[in-house]
This record gives C-alpha cells, structure tokens and sequence, in this order.
C-alpha cells in the first residue's frame, strides 16, 4: 500500500509542474508528485536545498561526495542514483563513489584531507551522530570556517529527512547498491 498517492502530473500546480518537468530522472518527478500534498512547504524546501547544495561554500566536489555518502545512509535509491555534472568536472569519479564508505582504506590520493574529514563527518551524520568526536571536530576544524562546517552540517540534514522520506516512499531511479553493502535496488 502507497504511503501517499502520487498526484497525476496534469493535476500538478504550475509550480510543482514546472519541478515535475525540470526533473530529469523518473524518481525524481515521482517524488514531485507525492510533494504536491504539501506543495507550499516543499516549494520553501526546494529553494533552500538548492541555496545548500549549489550556493554554499564547499564546492560542487565536495557537497556532491557528501550528498551521496548521506544518500548511503538512507539508502534511497533515487539519491543514490544521481550525479552532479559539475562535481564530475571538477573531478569526482565513480572510483570516488564506491569508496565513500571506506575512505581510509583507499589510495591516499583518491581523497584530499578535507574530503576524507567530511565524509567520515557525513557518515557519522547519518548512521550514528552521537558518535562524531573531537578527532572529528579537530578534522573538520583543519580544513573548514565554522561557516563551511555548519554548512556541511545544514547539507547532510536536509539531504537525510529527504532521503529517508524518499525511500519510504519507494522512489526508485535504479541506482547503484548501496556503497559496501552489496545490496543490489535494481
């Protein structure tokens, strides 16, 4: 049984229409359907997860690896499967990807010291939050502004509630599994 209905795209606002039609994937114009139920507060949503994702002060890399270590977390397929084009230009590889969850075990050059440090951040963020610890503040702290930390902090919460939401509702974009799990959401 749906958790909520999906909105019939002829039925969309103009607003929720014009998300459904800018969304390139089928997860993602699935999720603007069920949104429509609570249309005002996803449209507030949408603006500021853009302002996170693509005006912040981490770069288009970094938030992306951030994003997709979270999406891990939550395991939501349609999060999994998407990949920013800026990010991938400015050089994050699958390679990149499938080691989110292991970034101490991989080729020291695969990851810079500030990626690593907010991944494991991320990581932590998603699985288990009580456990980030002054190593990891120490970590963050070397590599970022408390602006860019809280930044990194607004990202992985915005990106978790979605996610999680996203993967209850059974959204898919045939992702990738999981990084490390072997679990295959085809």
């Amino acid at each position: 049984m749906e958790l909520v209905s999906f909105v019939d795209p002829d039925d969309l606002s103009p607003a929720m229409r014009k998300l459904w039609e800018r969304s390139p994937r089928p997860g993602l114009r699935k999720f603007a359907q069920a949104m429509a139920h609570a249309e005002r507060f996803h449209l507030m949503f949408a603006e500021l997860n853009a302002a996170v994702r693509f005006e912040n002060h981490l770069g288009n890399k970094l938030t992306e690896l951030v994003r997709l270590t979270i999406a891990n977390t939550t395991r939501c397929p349609v999060c999994m499967a998407g990949r920013l084009p800026q990010a991938v230009a400015e050089g994050m590889t699958e390679e990149m990807v499938q080691a989110l969850d292991h970034v101490d075990d991989v080729d020291p050059g695969t990851f810079t010291d500030a990626e690593r440090a907010a991944v494991r951040f991320a990581e932590k963020f998603g699985t288990d939050h009580l456990s980030v610890d002054d190593a990891d503040a120490a970590a963050l702290r070397a590599h970022f502004s408390d602006e860019q930390i809280v930044e990194l902090a607004i990202l992985c919460a915005l990106c978790m509630g979605y996610g999680r939401f996203s993967a209850i509702l059974g959204l898919d974009d045939a992702a990738p599994a999981p990084v490390g799990t072997g679990i295959s959401v085809e």
